[in-house]
């Protein structure tokens, strides 16, 4: 079985001045919900293999407070991840190495809830998919499950099993 954690960075700064929305840094809260996010994954044993993170700077920072509970062999800091669909992201996890049974996805809304609700087949949890569907808050995380080999994730392939992250 295959994990697939996908992640919404946690909360950002307000839009100011001459920097653009992909420089945007975390929120002091952002920084305190992204420890909490890593915290509870580690909490329900996630331990994962790769890791692909949205090379815009409040992802990156939102990966490096997460894990600094793993030493991750493979980490892809991705442009394309910042403002990306559903399809591109799922043919970007396609590509995953063949070993990796455990993937994390640190990315932005509506992709990563869309990306969720498109994976979530048979088995998964209703309260989660509820969750899922108004989007996922900054700092959370929908945890999947799959059975398959990378190349072969497909709509409705996988288990939603749950949501973790911040304390509300």
């Amino acid at each position: 079985m295959r994990v697939l954690v996908l992640a919404r960075h946690a909360k950002a700064e307000a839009h100011m001045g001459a920097l653009g929305d992909h420089e945007r840094t975390l929120a002091l809260r952002g920084r305190t919900d992204a420890k909490e996010l890593g915290a509870a994954l580690v909490a329900a044993g996630f331990e994962p293999d790769v890791a692909y993170v949205s090379d815009a700077v409040r992802t990156s920072q939102t990966w490096g407070l997460a894990s600094t509970a793993w030493e991750v062999p493979v980490v892809h800091l991705r442009r394309e991840l910042y403002a990306t669909t559903v399809a591109t992201l799922v043919g970007l996890l396609a590509g995953t190495e063949p070993g990796a049974t455990n993937v994390i996805v640190v990315g932005h809304e509506p992709t990563i809830s869309g990306a969720a609700l498109f994976l979530a087949g048979p088995g998964s949890s209703r309260e989660a998919v509820h969750r899922v569907s108004g989007g996922l808050p900054t700092g959370m995380a929908a945890v999947l499950e799959f059975d398959g080999e990378w190349p072969e994730l497909a709509a409705r392939s996988a288990r939603l099993m749950g949501v973790v992250g911040r304390t509300e």
